[in-house]
């Protein structure tokens, strides 16, 4: 089995994660070195997960071995960490959010074409087996066309739990850059690319309270909105509502639903690779409006629960869209999780930031398909 040699650099929280995922799940990959500026923190982890080398960003650079270089430093620091992997010759997978603004994402991708390099981006959990099975619902009819979505990421913040929340609360932080790749990817991958976008911006705290340790009792300034609705206008005029937050202690409202002529699917978190969709289908009210058998009157309203239809290797995975991409080089095709997507994203983004400015419906300029679906069956851990 060829093994494509892969590079981290950025060795902050979430690359635990990767390391375990990759180390433990994805056998064509091999992480052979670690990088950061700080030479500590890379060594930790090359102790931790094994790896063989702990580098400084120059050296994995110039390691000749190494394929594809992970980027998961600070989301203000990826266009130039992306651009410096191309220049050195290797193909990148770059963490959420792809780029800060279009320009920066663009000029990523004009890169890559005048380098012959591929790159993908973060987030891969539409190639996860819930989204996939949601994906192939959708395509297969069973609520039939899709008409409306609704997608909510209500949460109080990340300072309960991350050990330095301050990026979060700067330019480039914020609900949306955070956790909007995953919703937004989730909804272009299901429903196709967005046209136009309508929004509101608000910041309900002006400073916050830091509860995770080591700063517990610190406050920190926020300098960003930490709260956006949104009205999305999506391909073949589905009207999506989206909520992105930090401002909100409790919520009941569904993470990610979409509403057709023939029924109705919950989407699993669009964070997770697993989860099991519900489905409710129109004939469950019709046949209580009928009524004609105490069977119909006694069936219980309710969804059904999906099986999923792709291997599931965990809810909380991560690395598969660099598995994904290690294939896409090897048969000289365009990855799943590539530069169109990712501009498609980064533009939606700045799109719902910039109709909160203005407060006027932002005309989308990017083009972008729907990724071609992962095949039934195979193994766990490949595709």
């Amino acid at each position: 089995m060829e093994r494509t040699k892969i590079g981290i650099i950025g060795c902050g929280v979430i690359s635990n994660t990767y390391l375990h995922d990759i180390t433990q799940y994805y056998r064509e990959l091999e992480v052979t070195a670690c990088g950061d500026v700080n030479p500590a923190a890379a060594q930790q982890k090359a102790r931790e997960y094994e790896i063989p080398h702990a580098y400084t960003v120059e050296q994995l650079l110039e390691d000749p071995e190494i394929v594809i270089v992970i980027n998961l430093t600070p989301p203000k620091f990826h266009t130039g960490i992306n651009r410096r992997i191309l220049e050195a010759g290797k193909h990148v997978f770059c963490e959420k959010p792809f780029a800060l603004s279009l320009e920066e994402a663009r000029e990523i991708e004009d890169l890559a074409k005048e380098k012959k390099l591929y790159v993908g981006c973060a987030p891969d959990t539409f190639l996860g087996s819930s989204l996939q099975t949601c994906g192939k619902l959708i395509r297969d009819g069973w609520i039939g066309k899709p008409l409306y979505a609704t997608a909510n990421m209500m949460s109080g913040g990340v300072e309960t739990w991350h050990p330095s929340p301050d990026f979060f609360y700067k330019e480039g932080g914020g609900p949306l850059f955070d956790m909007g790749p995953y919703y937004l990817t989730a909804l272009v991958t299901l429903l196709g690319k967005i046209e136009k976008i309508q929004s509101v911006a608000r910041t309900g705290f002006e400073k916050r309270t830091i509860y995770s340790e080591p700063r517990r009792g610190q406050e920190l300034r926020v300098e960003i909105p930490t709260h956006y609705s949104a009205i999305l206008q999506m391909e073949g005029n589905v009207a999506v509502s989206m909520n992105m937050s930090f401002d909100i202690w409790y919520s009941s409202l569904p993470r990610m639903e979409i509403y057709g002529t023939q029924g109705t699917l919950v989407v699993p978190d669009p964070n997770m690779s697993g989860g099991e969709p519900l489905l409710y289908r129109f004939e469950n009210t019709i046949d209580e409006v009928y009524g004609e058998s105490k069977e119909a009157l006694n069936r219980p309203v309710k969804p059904v629960q999906v099986p999923e239809l792709y291997h599931r290797l965990a809810d909380y995975t991560r690395g598969l869209g660099v598995l994904e991409l290690a294939q896409a080089i090897r048969k000289k095709r365009d990855p799943r999780t590539g530069t169109r997507l990712a501009c498609h994203v980064t533009e939606a983004m700045n799109g719902i930031m910039e109709a909160a400015r203005s407060g006027s419906t932002y005309v989308m300029q990017t083009d972008c398909e729907r990724p071609e679906p992962l095949p039934l069956g195979g193994e766990a851990g490949r595709i």
